[in-house]
């Protein structure tokens, strides 16, 4: 499986990944935010997410603001429903540095256990990681 990252002033002007089955999750601070996507017909879903990039509450955001095990339990429903038949996993978040990362990183560890070209290349967000894992674990993935 493939893991693109992606911030969202660059998906907003990519070309749909038509060569090849896809998922996209897109991140946005509120929901009424909505992220214009490339779809084509090989996207097989889209997963919309909105939460603070931030480990903690705190800077005007509260517990309700920040990722939930709620959010990393669609996340990986998304990718057991869908796993079969996409070759990858397209995330963004607006600025493509610190929770779209995150999310691949933990995705990239349970699927091919090596997250580490994430945390070189990015600063993932350690709450969005963590609790991905966390989801993970609990279901047996890891």
């Amino acid at each position: 499986m493939q893991l693109f990252v992606y911030s969202r002033a660059h998906i907003e002007l990519l070309s749909p990944h038509d060569d090849a089955a896809h998922v996209i999750i897109s991140i946005t601070t509120t929901p009424d935010d909505v992220a214009r996507l490339p779809l084509c017909a090989r996207t097989r879903a889209v997963l919309r997410l909105s939460f603070f990039d931030l480990d903690a509450p705190g800077h005007g955001a509260s517990e309700s603001d920040l990722f939930s095990q709620a959010q990393a339990a669609q996340i990986w429903d998304l990718l057991v429903l869908h796993g079969p038949e996409i070759e990858r996993v397209i995330v963004h978040c607006d600025a493509g540095y610190s929770r779209s990362p995150a999310v691949a990183a933990a995705i990239a560890r349970v699927y091919d256990g090596d997250d580490a070209a994430y945390f070189r290349r990015y600063q993932p967000n350690r709450r969005v990681y963590r609790m991905l894992l966390d989801e993970a674990a609990s279901r047996g993935l890891v």
